[in-house]
């Protein structure tokens, strides 16, 4: 068998039997190996055969940083079931958790914990080397297809995915770009779709997921008098696992998605190698070609998810030359209306780190949103997000604040007026700045970077230091800003895992 080590995974956790420990946050480290069959992929040296070892880290950091519970013991294990129960592929995994605060009132250098698990159940004592019989808690991968034709419909979608990533055990994985889509069928005058496909990994099976789903449908105002009719959200379960079910309640996969461009086109866009299952099913490039209502499907934003689309209620289709085309020019890039899905041109890739504040009650809320918005958007990666902090004011209410570190293609210009479009897509309820972009320096009115204020605004700093202890700003270390800034005293530290909480 072969294998994939990770080493030294750190992530900060409130794992631990004393009462402090549930609060303080510490470090844990965590290596994994895991064990695979990897001949495949060192024929095709394609990423699709082999396991993608960057979302193998940021799941292990999320098992760390979520939920607490008493025992590293517990702890590995949680982090092995997640692992294998995210990649297929994983025929076993192993996994050692260090805890190096651990409270032992001696010297002492490391303590950790090793164990085994394997996709057949079988667990195996590192010490004793003598396997028993273990349960892999089930993680479900599903496809979502989203859609409605009434009222602010991006908007819509765009809160529903919030919602979809805020239920139990459950995070998106990827969005599709948004696509306009006739009204095939029905009276004339009818507005056009829009329509998005979303995958998410859930614990949920397909039957309590839809039960979710129906409820996020109804909160947005769904209602379902006629079954053809328009609507302001439209949920439906694509696939799940690739299973094919004949249940009356949960269809899988859904039993007229092979023929549905509106389904397929942003599927595809999303995963160019899908595949759907079942009686009907092949490869979604092919199904595409076949579908009868393609010619009915318009790409139209890649960037829909910060609001910059246009969201306006949907209007009823015109001809193809009303149809708002992506211009691809968030960077610069080459990519135009009819040059496909890939772009001719790959911009530079930066690092940029985000500040969000905000005095609404639903802070937490309001910055989940922004973080799906803005990982949502096609080569952008959250690749950080620090503690949140309660702010005090001395003149009106209090604030939480939060900064999040990410990789994207937009120059600061570009990711400037992007933030700009997802706050007011959230009311102006939230302030998102960008405070540095690594080798970027711009002191224009639009575009200042490094931002000037940060330096003093504790409110930036102190969340900014917990993600990255080793942080600086123009040169100066980041501690050495947050020791000086006049309002350090005004800040504490409100939660660690307040980015896994739910939205409902």
């Amino acid at each position: 068998m072969d294998t994939i080590r990770l080493t030294g995974v750190q992530g900060m956790g409130t794992h631990g039997v004393l009462d402090y420990e549930h609060q303080r946050a510490q470090p844990f480290i965590v290596d994994a190996v895991l064990h695979l069959d990897l001949s495949r992929a060192g024929s095709s040296d394609d990423l699709h055969d082999t396991v993608d070892y960057g979302r193998v880290a940021k799941r292990i950091v999320s098992v760390i940083e979520g939920e607490h519970v008493d025992l590293i013991e517990r702890l590995a294990a949680l982090i092995a079931d997640a692992v294998i129960a995210d990649h297929p592929a994983v025929q076993g995994v192993t996994v050692t958790v260090h805890k190096p605060k651990a409270p032992i009132t001696v010297p002492f250098a490391d303590v950790s914990v090793t164990i085994e698990r394997w996709r057949s159940g079988r667990n195996t004592d590192s010490k004793t080397g003598r396997a028993d019989e273990g349960r892999v808690t089930p993680m479900h991968h599903a496809v979502i297809a989203l859609g409605g034709n009434k009222g602010d419909v991006a908007a819509s979608m765009r809160s529903a995915i919030a919602d979809i990533d805020g239920l139990e055990g459950t995070q998106v994985t990827g969005i599709s770009p948004l696509y306009r889509t006739a009204a095939w069928g029905m009276p004339d005058g009818t507005p056009d779709f829009l329509n998005a496909v979303i995958e998410v990994t859930t614990e949920l099976d397909a039957a309590s997921l839809l039960g979710r789903l129906q409820h996020i449908e109804v909160a947005h105002g769904r209602t379902r008098e006629q079954h053809w009719a328009s609507r302001t959200l439209d949920l439906d379960i694509i696939d799940v696992d690739g299973l094919v079910s004949e249940d009356p309640n949960v269809t899988l996969p859904h039993p007229r998605a092979w023929q549905r461009a509106f389904v397929l086109a942003p599927w595809l866009a999303l995963d160019p190698a899908a595949r759907l299952a079942g009686p009907h099913g092949g490869e979604i490039a092919d199904l595409l070609h076949e579908a009868g209502d393609r010619e009915d499907v318009h790409r139209i934003d890649d960037s829909w998810m910060t609001g910059m689309a246009d969201d306006a209620p949907v209007q009823p289709s015109g001809s193809a030359a009303d149809i708002p085309q992506f211009d691809g020019t968030v960077d610069g890039s080459a990519r135009k209306p009819g040059d496909g899905d890939t772009a001719t041109v790959q911009p530079a890739i930066h690092t940029a780190v985000i500040s969000m504040d905000s005095r609404s009650n639903e802070a937490e809320t309001l910055f989940r949103t922004a973080i799906v918005a803005l990982e949502g958007i096609p080569g952008d990666q959250v690749e950080g997000i620090s503690p949140l902090y309660h702010v005090s004011h001395l003149h009106g209410s209090d604030a939480m604040s939060a900064v999040m570190q990410m990789t994207c293609r937009m120059d600061a210009k570009a990711l400037i007026a992007t933030l700009g479009s997802v706050e007011e897509s959230l009311n102006g309820d939230v302030d998102l700045d960008l405070v540095d972009m690594p080798g970027t320096v711009c002191d224009e009115p639009d575009c200042r970077v490094p931002w000037p204020s940060a330096r003093t605004h504790a409110s930036v700093l102190a969340p900014w230091m917990d993600m990255d202890p080793q942080a600086r700003l123009g040169g100066d270390p980041v501690s050495y800003l947050l020791a000086m800034a006049p309002d350090a005293d005004r800040v504490g530290l409100l939660s660690d895992t307040w980015i896994v909480g739910s939205t409902e």
